[in-house]
């Protein structure tokens, strides 16, 4: 009896897992069909496609995003005159492991890239919330590639993440999901706020900078690099510009990236203090689409 009872729940497992999955699919499948481009969405998956060659990829949070966001992407690829991809993840969704992950399933997929601007936000290496974020793949549709991928890749957090990935598959939010056709992020400060600064270094930080983290975050950097170099693309790394300068972790960051640069070969750049004209901002760290068109043309466009 006990036999015949476990034989049937996991007959009845499967089946339900069976359901799930192809319910997963098909309202992963009618949000593609709507069709969208990278400007378009905050997805990574809904713009990879396979076999593509691409001039340049964005990487990194979203500071990495930003270049994409409102309509910059095409702006962008017309001051470089580059194909560009971008898989950098904002919304505090993602940290370094899982754009290591995002990578790696870019290049499994058969894509290829030159150059890959790994945009190094100095909090991205310090934050001890980013390794954790359960919502990474709510944007996502859901594939067995992606999925099957994931379950065999090494994460912190995983289950949680892949729980909600699942779980966000059935919610309104996902199925009525639309491109967004917004052009050009207007939003501009007249000046800088040194108290909301302060706050928002107090949100990101705490009370200290978590060193352990960083070590952390400082190994997963070199599997990207190694990822990006095992398939023929070269690395350069930026930290990009803030109205306020510098990070609290900027001078570690700095350190650790110039330490690559002679180990690993890659470039480095630090746009920290580059663009200190506040109309060129939405907020203290994020450019407006003015800002994002001033930042490439003077200082992207020369190192291509």
């Amino acid at each position: 009896m006990i036999k015949k009872f476990v034989i049937r729940t996991l007959i009845v497992g499967v089946i339900f897992f069976g359901i799930l999955i192809v319910v997963l699919l098909a309202t992963s499948q009618y949000v593609e069909r709507k069709g969208f481009r990278n400007s378009q969405t905050e997805s990574n998956t809904l713009v990879i496609e396979s076999n593509r060659e691409y001039d340049l990829m964005f990487m990194g949070i979203s500071h990495a995003r930003n270049f994409s966001r409102h309509g910059n992407h095409e702006v962008v690829e017309s001051i470089l005159n580059k194909k560009i991809i971008n898989i950098g993840q904002g919304g505090g969704a993602c940290g370094i492991n899982e754009q290591l992950f995002y990578l790696d399933y870019f290049y499994s997929k058969g894509n290829k890239v030159d150059t890959v601007f790994f945009i190094l936000t100095p909090p991205m290496l310090t934050s001890e919330k980013l390794p954790f974020s359960s919502n990474t793949f709510d944007s996502e549709l859901f594939d067995l590639k992606f999925f099957c991928q994931y379950l065999s890749f090494d994460s912190e957090n995983k289950y949680e993440r892949i729980v909600q990935y699942m779980q966000s598959k059935l919610k309104s939010k996902w199925v009525n999901s639309e491109p967004n056709h917004t052009i050009g992020k207007k939003d501009s400060l007249v000046e800088v706020d040194m108290e909301a600064v302060r706050k928002g270094m107090q949100l990101v930080h705490g009370r200290n900078i978590n060193v352990e983290r960083f070590t952390k975050s400082c190994i997963g950097v070199e599997k990207i690099i190694k990822t990006a170099k095992k398939h023929n693309s070269f690395i350069v790394m930026i930290i990009p510009p803030a109205l306020f300068g510098k990070w609290p972790e900027h001078n570690l960051v700095v350190n650790f990236a110039q330490k690559l640069k002679k180990k690993q070969g890659v470039d480095f750049y630090d746009f920290s203090e580059s663009v200190l004209i506040p109309k060129y901002y939405y907020d203290h760290h994020h450019m407006n689409t003015k800002g994002v068109e001033y930042f490439t043309a003077v200082f992207l466009k020369p190192l291509l």
